[in-house]
């Protein structure tokens, strides 16, 4: 079966605050889509008055209980706000684990969403786009945009397109608030566009999302893991496999040492013990929220002679792309019921 809707899930970081140590690992926590405060707090009259810019962290999870990927996943702003503050998007290298202190003053492209400026017909190469703030720098050359007049991103009917802006600075310039963008060349416009309903958005291009391993390091003379001695090329066999469950794997580095020939005791980096097995049966300790494994190992792969004191460490990597949100409030903001950002998820099932 492939990837349903429902199961691609906003989830909450670990700390969410206005301290440093705002984000971190990804928790157990979904952002419930329409409700209220879901992840941004309400805004007092003096925040409005004074301005302000804050940090939101969430991940885009493929929670798939068949371990599927989400191909050529890409994350974007649907809909902006509409009131006067505005949310732009953007990742970072060490994005699974990084906090507020990590990005705070980072300078790196944003992601974010505008209005049609005028009306295009198919066929078209450029397209104008006005938004709130030229500083956001939400548009920059080679990036992929999506124009669409979708009333909302699941909605069957209105048209959407995804185009690549061209690679030079021709593709993209600004006149305030107003920015042209030029297509790549050889790509036009499929459909006609008017400026009463369609937004256009930069989109963050996340690739394939799914549960997976790295990181394999193996301390011993003579055990094996998948034929595999600890030197040279990692096997696909480990690096490539689904071992990681799709809702229960987290980000985690795992080590596992041996007290004798046959048994071994687990540890997490953040989790600690997680319990132990023997490389004669499946090691699959439980991740008590979701009553899934955190991974499945396979007793398949043990291979050689172990003994006490030999040591196996892999890192884990759930199926979960992670996004920094960034709210800005300009000064003198008027206040508005009910503001909010809607962030659109799309990609294939394989």
């Amino acid at each position: 079966m492939p990837i349903e809707p429902n199961q691609i899930k906003i989830m909450k970081s670990q700390v969410i605050s206005d301290t440093s140590s705002n984000g971190g690992r990804m928790s157990e926590v979904e952002v419930v889509s329409g409700v209220k405060n879901n992840l941004w707090p309400d805004v007092p009259g003096s925040e409005r008055t004074n301005g302000s810019t804050k940090f939101r962290k969430v991940f885009v999870k493929v929670a798939s209980p068949d371990n599927l990927k989400l191909i050529d996943a890409r994350i974007f702003v649907e809909t902006p706000t509409p009131g006067d503050d505005r949310v732009v998007l953007f990742t970072t290298v060490n994005g699974q684990t990084d906090t507020q202190a990590d990005v705070a003053s980072l300078v790196t492209l944003f992601y974010g969403s505008g209005q049609l400026n005028a009306d295009v017909n198919a066929g078209a190469t450029t397209v104008t786009v006005i938004v709130e703030d030229q500083t956001d720098w939400m548009f920059n050359p080679n990036q992929l945009i999506r124009i669409s007049n979708k009333t909302s991103v699941d909605d069957p009917s209105g048209t959407e397109e995804f185009l690549r802006i061209k690679n030079d600075a021709s593709g993209v310039n600004w006149n305030g608030n107003l920015a042209t963008l030029t297509l790549a060349d050889g790509t036009t416009l499929a459909n006609a566009y008017q400026t009463t309903n369609t937004r256009v958005a930069s989109v963050i291009e996340a690739g394939e999302l799914w549960a997976r391993t790295d990181n394999w390091a193996l301390s011993s003379p003579t055990g094996t893991v998948a034929d595999w001695n600890g030197s040279g090329t990692i096997p696909d066999t480990l690096t490539g496999s689904r071992m990681v469950d799709a809702i229960a794997g987290i980000e985690q580095t795992w080590t596992i040492t041996f007290t004798n020939a046959t048994t071994f005791a687990c540890v997490g980096d953040t989790v600690g013990s997680v319990g132990g097995g023997t490389t004669t049966a499946e090691f699959a300790p439980t991740h008590a929220t979701w009553s899934r494994p955190y991974f499945t190992f396979p007793a398949s792969l043990w291979g050689g002679t172990w003994a006490a004191g030999n040591v196996l460490t892999f890192r884990t990597h759930p199926a979960a792309f992670p996004v920094w949100e960034k709210r800005i409030i300009p000064p003198n903001t008027g206040s508005l019921s009910g503001s909010d950002v809607i962030i659109g998820i799309s990609g294939e099932s394989e």
